[in-house]
């Protein structure tokens, strides 16, 4: 309880933070431009509708998934509707994108009208437990509203790219909006590198909500199954599917799947911090996964680590795999 306690805590200060600092560019902007408080309001709230209602067509579109009927995969049908009702949620409807990549994701504009996406990558390289174990992460981001927060807060990191984009073009091509008054281009110009300081701000704060969401969903599926091993054992095979995949393939599936990048359950970075774990940890570990080879998953992880990894940290959307066994190795 005092976990799903800190997550909300934590999940109304980023918004908080986010919204405040987004205001507060877009305020600069268009105070600049001549417009009034209830016009900016106005704007921004529009922004926001616009992104919470189409959001879930951009996904479907991108992923290519297609709905299941009733009388297709029964197994699959069984456990998601027997996890959704075990976690007090309303059953989603049940999809399969036929993506080689293994992953699997909830999306939608409210929990009744959620989807929950299975790849067919996932159902070839799992057991059923592990599957199991992965609808149960799943429903968890159903039950912490995961695919609504994260549409909320990542409205201002997209609308501050997208002001500071527009500003340094206008900018430099266009003589700036309101190129009449003095130094016009100028203060576009300064306003622009505002909005994109913003974006990387705004957007290292969302990152940090996703992880911590990642986490928590974890925690979801090892108390409604009982079996955290499974889930640290998806985690593994997907993660070592990944890192096996031919180059230009896994770039293709990264670039086809950026949508839906924050939704899925695995997108790992790691750092040191998380390989100190790891080795404080290895008993616990191989006692949870002992077909796994922890100590070749600590080598892996060491050849990884560095100053470019950590900074590849701040802009994941998941923990990363060796924080994740760590967290579901730990007794209850």
């Amino acid at each position: 309880m005092s976990g799903v306690i800190e997550l909300k805590l934590r999940m109304y200060l980023v918004i908080a933070l986010v919204f405040g600092i987004g205001f507060a560019v877009l305020y600069a902007i268009m105070t600049y431009l001549g417009f009034g408080i209830f016009p900016i309001l106005l704007l921004a709230g529009g922004f926001f509708l616009l992104q919470w209602y189409i959001s879930p067509s951009i996904i479907k579109w991108s992923s290519k998934l297609r709905y299941l009927k009733p009388d297709e995969h029964p197994e699959l049908h069984e456990m998601v509707n027997e996890l959704a009702k075990q976690s007090g949620v309303p059953v989603p409807r049940l999809a399969i994108s036929e993506s080689k990549e293994p992953n699997a994701f909830v999306f939608g504009r409210t929990r009744k009208s959620s989807t929950l996406v299975v790849h067919q990558g996932l159902l070839d390289l799992l057991n059923k437990n592990e599957i199991r174990a992965v609808i149960g992460h799943e429903i968890g981001h159903l039950k912490h509203n995961d695919m609504v927060v994260i549409t909320v807060v990542s409205f201002v990191p997209m609308l501050a790219y997208l002001v500071a984009e527009n500003l340094f073009f206008s900018s430099m091509f266009g003589g700036g909006i309101g190129g009449g008054r003095n130094n016009g281009g100028v203060y576009l110009i300064l306003i622009g590198v505002g909005a994109f300081i913003t974006y990387l701000f705004s957007q290292i704060l969302t990152l940090s909500l996703s992880r911590a969401r990642e986490s928590y969903a974890d925690m979801h599926s090892k108390s409604i199954t009982h079996k955290p091993e499974y889930l640290a054992s998806a985690l593994v095979k997907i993660t070592n599917k990944d890192i096996s995949s031919p180059q230009p393939n896994r770039s293709a599936q990264q670039a086809q799947n950026g949508v839906v990048r924050q939704l899925c359950i695995v997108d790992s970075f790691s750092i040191r911090k998380d390989i100190n774990e790891l080795k404080d940890h290895i008993s616990e570990v191989k006692r949870l996964i002992p077909e796994v080879d922890v100590d070749k998953l600590i080598q892996n992880a060491e050849k990884e680590s560095g100053g470019v990894h950590i900074l590849g940290h701040l802009f994941s959307t998941h923990p990363s795999l060796y924080k994740r066994l760590v967290t579901l190795a730990e007794p209850d």
